[in-house]
């Protein structure tokens, strides 16, 4: 505290103006959806779909697609991007946000969706137990909750996997908005995270690995920094966060498994993880704030139904279809993506977008 001749003056946050741009929405992000998810849904339908017992092609899927199938082989990628959004979006909705309001939008964000989605899944599994073996009904009801991991359980879809580290990521950052949501909370918030990540290699208990989420938690500061740079502008310390971030993911994503297992070289992976930061730079600068093409919302509004559709459901039609069918294998992956698309669409905007208004609606008015 300071004194004037007209009395103390308490030391605050430096008030900065925040770039219009802040609180519009960028259609860049919903495009950086589409994006990631469709790299996924080609990496799963394409690569690992002629792995181990899972098998829905006739041929090994590198006689199937060609070289297509080396580009396809590294869509694991956009798993990454989803967390670099995550991190950029979570931080850009929990602005001026009470720990009530924050916790709400996660939990209608996240949940009635998936209880859709994981819905649809587990009939699929059961109608056609060809490819994959529906979960038991205990093992159900835990992926409701996205405890499967936690507790042991199997899960309705493997890509849950990365919901579990998004719920957790959720529950670090209340920290944040239960302290407040300040330009200086966040960065140290991103700075005590990544230190912790990096002592967690060092300290080598399970128990920390899994709390911080070392090898992954570099991307959701990433995501958090590239926030803070489009709402507030380039500043020092934002870009070294992105540096060091950028630097531990090339670290961590050189044992990835699939490359290890398969022989994939590193370089591809490295420059693909670069241009996933140097898209996300862009976008912080406002360099992509031109991008306006409205169709870009809808296919970001579906991009998460799409996720949670793509892997049980997606093999399962494949599967059936190239048994019943004499539609070519190209045809036939590109007809089951645009598929799987249209079906999101609408379970966003016939399932998704109604219920999650009523129960926000019923939230609110149960806390009020």
């Amino acid at each position: 505290m300071t004194m004037t001749a007209t009395g103390p003056v308490r030391m605050t946050e430096p008030s900065v103006p925040e770039p219009p741009r802040a609180g519009r929405r960028l259609a860049a992000l919903d495009l950086f959806r589409f994006v990631a998810a469709l790299g996924v849904a080609l990496f799963h339908l394409v690569a690992v779909a002629g792995t181990g017992n899972i098998r829905i092609w006739d041929s090994p899927p590198e006689t199937v697609f060609g070289e297509f199938y080396r580009v396809a082989a590294y869509g694991w990628v956009g798993v990454p991007f989803f967390f670099m959004i995550s991190g950029f979006v979570i931080c850009m909705t929990a602005w001026d946000r009470t720990p009530g309001q924050y916790l709400r939008s996660r939990f209608v964000r996240l949940f009635p969706v998936l209880w859709v989605c994981m819905t649809i899944t587990t009939l699929v599994a059961v109608a056609y137990p060809r490819v994959f073996t529906p979960v038991p009904f205990r093992a159900f009801l835990a992926n409701m909750f996205l405890l499967a991991d936690p507790l042991g359980e199997p899960r309705v879809d493997d890509v849950y996997w990365t919901l579990w580290l998004e719920l957790k990521f959720y529950l670090l950052f209340l920290v944040v908005v239960w302290i407040g949501v300040t330009y200086r909370n966040v960065v140290a918030f991103c700075l005590l995270w990544s230190v912790a990540s990096v002592l967690a290699a060092e300290i080598g208990q399970p128990w920390l690995d899994a709390l911080v989420m070392r090898g992954n938690s570099h991307y959701f500061v990433a995501g958090i920094a590239f926030h803070l740079i489009h709402r507030r502008g380039s500043r020092p310390e934002l870009w070294l966060l992105v540096a060091f971030s950028w630097a531990l993911s090339l670290h961590y994503y050189e044992g990835n498994p699939w490359q290890a297992s398969h022989g994939m070289s590193y370089t591809p992976s490295s420059v693909a993880v670069t241009v996933c930061f140097a898209a996300m730079a862009l976008l912080a600068v406002g360099r992509l704030d031109r991008i306006r093409w409205r169709p870009l919302a809808t296919l970001g509004a579906a991009t998460y139904p799409f996720y949670l559709l793509h892997y049980v459901a997606g093999f399962a039609v494949v599967h059936l279809l190239r048994r019943t069918t004499p539609i070519g294998s190209v045809t036939l992956l590109l007809l089951v993506v645009a598929g799987l698309i249209g079906v999101a669409v609408l379970v966003n905007r016939c399932v998704e977008r109604p219920v999650a208004a009523r129960l926000r609606t019923a939230l609110t008015s149960g806390s009020a």
